[in-house]
């Protein structure tokens, strides 16, 4: 079997482009078939470490199909409507889409489809992935790779802290400070995430950055800067200072129909975007504590 490297996957492992293509077959035997000469590069043996180039030929004596993409869904009249609504920027590497909220990011979990799927089948690109995700109640902005090569690039853009991520949230009570960062360590126990004191048992090190935009009576609409990306990180941090965003339905007060954390601005400087989303409507009316 014979594949022609693409710059889709330029720069990508010998093993890790093996087991992207061959996911049935485990990992220790791809590396036992490179090591026994059974994988290789240009007619010649490579290590399992060896980054492919495009236009390199790896040719492979495995004798099984290699794994077909999955075929687009077909797309409803309204869930073609909201694709056109949800697409809020695009450029030639990458979508940003207005996520709204009750939208799942990907099938699973009951869900037949999610927002993935659906952007898939409006730009008829199978290869497009988002980069981050937002959960099924929060609303706006998320990042979309058009290509592998991109999807890469932004992803070692996040894991470098190289893309900067800004939230708008409106919680329960008046914050007096105009500034403040909080700092938790995270761990997800069962369906929640609960803080702990420090790094030991394996919780990780969440930090956020948070201004004071305007005061109500009852509750404060704050902007947060995201420096870590743990799961329901700027949630479960507010609630520990008993300041939970408001209509929260795990971490806040019970009832809510609606919670009020709204991802609204993204800068990404390798790739010279600077993007935001006004503040709906909805959430000067929440601050009202209407």
């Amino acid at each position: 079997m014979k594949f022609i490297i693409t710059q889709d996957f330029h720069d990508v492992r010998l093993d890790r482009f093996l087991h992207k293509k061959f996911q049935e077959i485990p990992m220790s035997r791809i590396f036992r078939m490179i090591r026994k000469g059974q994988i290789r590069v240009n007619s010649k043996r490579k290590k399992l470490h060896y980054r492919l180039q495009e236009n390199d030929i790896v040719y492979a004596r495995i004798f099984s199909d290699p794994i077909a993409e999955k075929p687009l869904i077909h797309l409803s009249s309204e869930e073609n409507s909201l694709a056109a609504r949800t697409i809020a920027y695009e450029n030639d590497a990458i979508i940003l889409c207005n996520k709204p909220a009750g939208l799942v990011m990907h099938i699973g979990s009951g869900h037949e489809h999610g927002l993935t799927e659906i952007i898939q089948a409006y730009t008829k690109n199978p290869q497009l992935s988002f980069v981050h995700r937002i959960d099924k109640t929060t609303s706006g902005l998320v990042m979309a790779a058009k290509n592998p090569a991109t999807a890469r690039k932004l992803s070692e853009l996040i894991r470098e802290q190289a893309i900067e991520k800004y939230y708008l949230a409106v919680v329960e009570g008046v914050i007096e400070e105009d500034q403040f960062t909080l700092v938790s360590f995270l761990k997800k126990e069962h369906d929640r995430v609960a803080a702990h004191s420090d790094a030991s048992d394996g919780a990780k090190k969440a930090s956020s950055e948070f201004s004071v935009l305007q005061r109500g009576r009852r509750r404060t609409l704050l902007e947060a800067r995201l420096h870590t990306g743990r799961t329901h990180q700027l949630r479960v941090q507010l609630a520990e200072i008993k300041h939970p965003i408001v209509g929260d339905p795990k971490y806040g007060r019970k009832g809510g129909k609606k919670m009020f954390l709204f991802s609204h601005r993204l800068v990404v400087p390798f790739y010279d975007i600077d993007f935001s989303l006004p503040l709906p409507e909805s959430f000067s009316a929440a601050l009202a504590g209407n």
